[in-house]
């Protein structure tokens, strides 16, 4: 049987923000990974159940199973693993466990290697280990793939040199998650770009309105196209795979053609976690 991916991972969304660092890593090493959000348009017109066996029992060669107090209570992470134990007894994959504590997976036998979350200080070392135990070569990547910087908070301001990480950094988390990407324009405008995963759209709001509370109906903007150019103080709204929106206004922009040390830009956000699109609550 033609396998589809070299790894899939099983977890409970709990943990979800360390989980995507970690198949963030192993795609950029080049190693095929089953994450659902990357893989959620792939499998339309067929049942969770469906897709859950073909995937973890049929279509991968190995399945980590992350293992934590919440996976074993959940009905799906549950599922996961019973198709995949079924398929490793009759070896047809193999499972890698990794512990974020000491729960007990019924089925799972208690002498099988695994691996332990506290045991590495960061999910990109954890998912280096990963790859090894599976027999992967995680350093075939670029250098350049790897997971850019990240603020969980739902609102603040940050600064950032936009020269970096591909032009990206991540506000928000969960399903408040927004991966923004930027590129240089000038000294006093920025490009923002809808191309990141969670990203759904990105439009622009009037100049004349520069106060995100006074921002009101975002979904009437327009979001077709690609990129918008964002001025001094003006305010663009994202909107995520999720349907969340998130107000942005840019407070400086630094480019190193036109006299600045170092790019950068400096933007104050809000995210709005209730689904509304309406700021003028904030």
């Amino acid at each position: 049987m033609n396998k589809r991916y070299d790894v899939a991972l099983s977890f409970a969304g709990e943990q979800r923000d360390n989980i995507e660092v970690i198949a963030n890593f192993l795609l950029s090493s080049g190693i095929s990974v089953y994450y659902d959000i990357h893989s959620k348009n792939a499998h339309g017109g067929q049942s969770l159940t469906e897709i859950t066996e073909y995937i973890y029992a049929k279509k991968s060669d190995c399945v980590v199973l992350f293992i934590s107090k919440d996976y074993c209570s959940k009905k799906w992470p549950r599922l996961e693993a019973e198709h995949s134990m079924k398929a490793m007894s009759e070896n047809q994959i193999r499972i890698l466990p990794v512990r974020f504590d000491d729960s007990i997976l019924p089925g799972l036998d208690q002498d099988i290697q695994y691996l332990k979350v506290e045991d590495y200080p960061t999910p990109q070392l954890l998912a280096k280990e990963v790859a090894e135990k599976l027999g992967f070569r995680p350093l075939r990547g670029k250098d350049s793939n790897i997971p850019p910087p990240r603020i969980k908070n739902s609102q603040g301001e940050i600064a950032f040199d936009y020269s970096n990480y591909n032009g990206r950094c991540v506000i928000g988390s969960g399903k408040a998650k927004f991966e923004t990407m930027w590129s240089k324009a000038s000294n006093t405008r920025i490009h923002l770009y809808n191309d990141p995963l969670s990203i759904q759209g990105v439009a622009l709001v009037k100049k004349e309105i520069q106060t995100i509370s006074d921002v009101m109906e975002t979904k009437n903007l327009n979001f077709t196209s690609r990129c918008r150019t964002v001025e001094m103080n003006q305010i663009a709204i994202l909107r995520n795979s999720e349907g969340l929106y998130a107000a942005i206004q840019i407070l400086g922009v630094k480019d190193d053609t036109r006299g600045d040390q170092n790019d950068e830009v400096r933007f104050r956000y809000i995210i709005q976690l209730d689904g509304s699109d309406n700021f003028s609550n904030i």
